[in-house]
């Protein structure tokens, strides 16, 4: 069920990074791997004393003797921790943020690329990382990723959140022409009201759930 191993360090170094939304040190969301009940795609769950979620691309990482596992996300649909409950968007680990009646906002913290890039280019003496092959190899057909996760505390790397919304029982990005085109001539007048706003942003959660509410 599970095939990528994490297990050949790779060299990072700090960086400070001051276009990105939040910075992290970390290369996973929790600091330290804990329980959780992960939810399968064949109907059964299994319960992991070691899980966490992976920042390069929001998958479950869990762990094997000493090795780090990166799960295969084609088998998952979900998975519950004590304080936050996820399921899987395109391929990816969102967390519930809030809802307003059957409406939803999700969140997947994730690596920011593109603050990364405009980073190296704006000062050569930070080594390179490539983040989207951050250690991927492919080995017939065993896909693995090479990335040692205790390298972690001297990485200062930038991370940007992604929101989704189950919106009248369909899964959409958050963004303006998703919603927009979903709404009545009614909501749409308190759609372009919220999103009009000075202090709006659709990467903050408090717009966006203010946005929710509005519409809902």
């Amino acid at each position: 069920m599970f095939r990528k191993a994490i297990t050949t360090a790779v060299a990072l170094i700090a960086m400070s990074v001051a276009m990105a939304q939040n910075e992290t040190e970390q290369l996973t969301v929790f600091p330290d791997f804990r329980p959780g009940v992960i939810h399968l795609a064949n109907g059964k769950d299994m319960n992991n004393p070691l899980l966490n979620v992976f920042l390069k691309n929001s998958s479950l990482l869990y762990k094997h003797g000493t090795q780090t596992m990166e799960a295969n996300m084609d088998n998952i649909i979900g998975v519950d921790f004590s304080d936050r409950k996820y399921i899987k968007v395109d391929k990816k680990l969102v967390f519930l943020v809030d809802s307003v009646g059957p409406n939803k906002l999700y969140c997947a913290t994730l690596i920011d690329v593109d603050a990364y890039q405009q980073m190296l280019r704006n000062n050569r003496n930070i080594t390179n990382i490539d983040v989207n092959n951050l250690g991927t190899s492919i080995s017939g057909d065993l896909s693995y990723t090479t990335i040692d996760l205790a390298a972690q505390g001297d990485i200062l790397l930038p991370v940007i959140n992604q929101f989704y919304m189950l919106f009248e029982g369909e899964m959409i990005k958050a963004h303006e022409r998703e919603i927009y085109r979903r709404l009545s001539k009614e909501k749409k007048r308190m759609f372009k009201t919220i999103i009009g706003e000075n202090d709006f942003s659709w990467v903050k959660a408090e717009s966006l759930m203010k946005l929710l509410k509005a519409i809902s």
